[in-house]
C-alpha cells in the first residue's frame, strides 16, 4: 500500500474493447475518483462512434476529462497530455478525489509514468520545406540520408521509411542544434513517479473472449454509423495527411475506404485486422510494463477494495 508521503493516483489500462470504460464507470459509482481518459483518438472533437468514445449521456454523468479537447484541424500531443494531466492531478487531490486515468493508449501512460524530454514544439513551415525538399530530390530516402549526416546514432534506430520520426529529428536538430539521440539518453526529470505514489491496474481477457468482444464492438460501431461519421469529419475538417487520426485504427480504414481505395468487404477485414493488431501490440506491451495487478473477469471486488485503501490515504 502507497505511504502518505505522496498522494496516490491509479493507471487502469488494458487492450482495446477489454471494458475499461465500464469498469471505470463502476468504480465512478461507489467512490470519490475523477476520470481522466487515457486515449490519443478520444481527445478529438467528433470522434465519437470511430473511438468508441461513451455516449454524451454517459459522459454527462460521468464526466471523463481529457475528452473532447480539440479539433481535428490540430495535433494533441504527447507533451500535451502531460501537461494536461498534471493539472487534473492536483485539482482532484485538492478536491480530496482519487485521479483514475483509463485507457489504451500505452504511449501516453508511459510518458507520464517515466516523464518526457523537453523538446520543442512543431514547427509547421520547416516540416512543410523538408517535404518539399523530399520531392524534388527524386530520392525515396532523401530525409533519411539528412537525418544520417547529422545525427548516425539517431538513424541506425529509425526505419528509412518512418518520415514521422525521421523529420521529427530532423526539427529538433534545426530547432535546438542538438541531436535527438543525445536528448534522448538524458534521463529525464519530470517522472510522475517522483511526486506521487502510483498504483497500477490492467484488465486481461483470454485471446478467444477479447476477438470476440473486439468483433462485436466493431460491428456495432459500424451499425453506429462510423463510416458517415468519417465522411462528415473529412468534410468539416481540413485533416493534415500526416494527422495522427489519419493513422488510427477504424478512421485510417475508414477514409481509405471512402477514397475508394478498397470495397466494403475489404474495409471491414482491415478494420478488424487492425483492431486485433492494436490489441496484440497492447498486450505486448502490458508483459514488458512495470508492476501492476490484473483484473480479471469477475474481480472487480479486488481493485474496489484497492481503490477504497487509496482513498483513504488523501
Amino acid at each position: 500500500m502507497p505511504s502518505k508521503k505522496n498522494k496516490p493516483i491509479v493507471f487502469l489500462f488494458g487492450p482495446t474493447a477489454s471494458g475499461k470504460t465500464e469498469l471505470a464507470i463502476n468504480i465512478a459509482d461507489k467512490f470519490p475518483i475523477e476520470l481522466i481518459s487515457v486515449d490519443s483518438v478520444m481527445v478529438y472533437k467528433d470522434c465519437n462512434i470511430g473511438s468508441a468514445k461513451p455516449t454524451k449521456e454517459v459522459l454527462k454523468e460521468y464526466p471523463h476529462h481529457m475528452i473532447d479537447i480539440v479539433s481535428p484541424n490540430e495535433v494533441f500531443t504527447v507533451a500535451d497530455f502531460c501537461s494536461f494531466s498534471k493539472k487534473l492531478i492536483k485539482s482532484a487531490h485538492s478536491k480530496k478525489k482519487l485521479p483514475v486515468f483509463v485507457g489504451g493508449s500505452m504511449m501516453y501512460f508511459k510518458s507520464l509514468f517515466e516523464g518526457i524530454h523537453d523538446l520543442p514544439k512543431r514547427d509547421e513551415k520547416y516540416r512543410k520545406e523538408l517535404k518539399e525538399l523530399k520531392l524534388n530530390s527524386n530520392n525515396h530516402n532523401f530525409l533519411f540520408d539528412m537525418l544520417k549526416d547529422i545525427d548516425s546514432d539517431y538513424a541506425k534506430k529509425v526505419n528509412k521509411n518512418d518520415e514521422v520520426r525521421i523529420i521529427r529529428a530532423l526539427e529538433v536538430f534545426m530547432i535546438t542544434g542538438k541531436q535527438i539521440s543525445k536528448i534522448l539518453s538524458e534521463e529525464s526529470n519530470n517522472k510522475l513517479s517522483n511526486d506521487y505514489e502510483i498504483s497500477q491496474f490492467a484488465i486481461t481477457h483470454d485471446r478467444e473472449l477479447l476477438h470476440k468482444r473486439i468483433e462485436s464492438r466493431l460491428d456495432k460501431i459500424i451499425e453506429e454509423g462510423m463510416l458517415e461519421e468519417a465522411e462528415y469529419l473529412l468534410k468539416k475538417y481540413n485533416i493534415d495527411p500526416e494527422h495522427p487520426l489519419r493513422k488510427s485504427v477504424n478512421y485510417k480504414q475508414a477514409f481509405n475506404y471512402l477514397n475508394n481505395e478498397y470495397k466494403y468487404d475489404d474495409f471491414y477485414k482491415k478494420a478488424l485486422y487492425a483492431t486485433r493488431q492494436l490489441a496484440k501490440r497492447q498486450i505486448t506491451w502490458l508483459r514488458s510494463w512495470k508492476e501492476f495487478k490484473e483484473i480479471k473477469i469477475n474481480q472487480e471486488d479486488n481493485l474496489e477494495n484497492s481503490i477504497k485503501n487509496l482513498i483513504s490515504l488523501l
